[in-house]
């Protein structure tokens, strides 16, 4: 019976290992299934819990895990994983060292506010918000083109608002985050953003 019972815990904790290990050994499936869901649970939290509606929106439900799953787990990815370490080299190796290494290494330190500045800069203020608006406009029925309005008329209160999360988010992810993270460090600050989204810009709008 003792023996029976240490092979099954064996085997509990050689499963328990298998799994914890799934997030480094496959990033990119991990990391977008993550956002996926991520998306689509905020929003159903922000529909029931915070605007206390009877009935859910389903579409928005869709529109969010959707906007997630492409827009954080595809996309960044490739941004954060393949693109912003060949943009800046040794910026892998930069996040792993100890404390004391990084303030010394001022090419380190540069390397991530160019990365900070690649993801505020362009990604955030002119990716972002302009395929969030247009994936919402298109499952809603609407017109690609009425995205792109709906971006303008909101651009300055939006940027504002997405540099106050993500420019310090972004500072400690790429500072820190071994590469196989980044995405499910961005997925965890972006489930409190995906909820003030889902709060401000996730109704249907005129």
């Amino acid at each position: 019976m003792i023996c029976r019972a240490h092979a099954r815990a064996a085997a509990a904790m050689m499963a328990v290992r298998r799994l914890a290990q799934i997030p480094s050994s496959h990033p990119f499936l991990f990391g977008v299934g993550l956002t996926g869901v991520k998306g689509a649970t905020c929003d159903l939290v922000v529909q029931r819990y915070v605007e206390r509606n009877e009935k859910i929106d389903t579409r928005r439900v869709v529109v969010f895990g959707t906007f997630s799953l492409l827009f954080t787990g595809v996309w960044q990815y490739a941004l954060f994983v393949k693109v912003m370490p060949r943009l800046c080299p040794g910026a892998e190796a930069f996040a792993l060292k100890p404390w004391r290494e990084k303030l010394a290494d001022r090419h380190g330190m540069r390397a991530v506010l160019q990365q900070c500045l690649i993801e505020n800069g362009i990604n955030n203020p002119m990716l972002y918000f302009p395929c969030f608006y247009t994936v919402k406009e298109f499952l809603e029925g609407g017109a690609l083109a009425d995205g792109i309005r709906k971006y303008r008329k909101n651009w300055k209160e939006d940027v504002v608002a997405i540099w106050k999360v993500w420019v310090p988010a972004q500072i400690i992810n790429f500072g820190f985050s071994p590469l196989w993270f980044r995405i499910p460090f961005t997925a965890c600050v972006s489930a409190f953003w995906t909820c003030f989204v889902s709060m401000t810009r996730g109704a249907p709008e005129a």
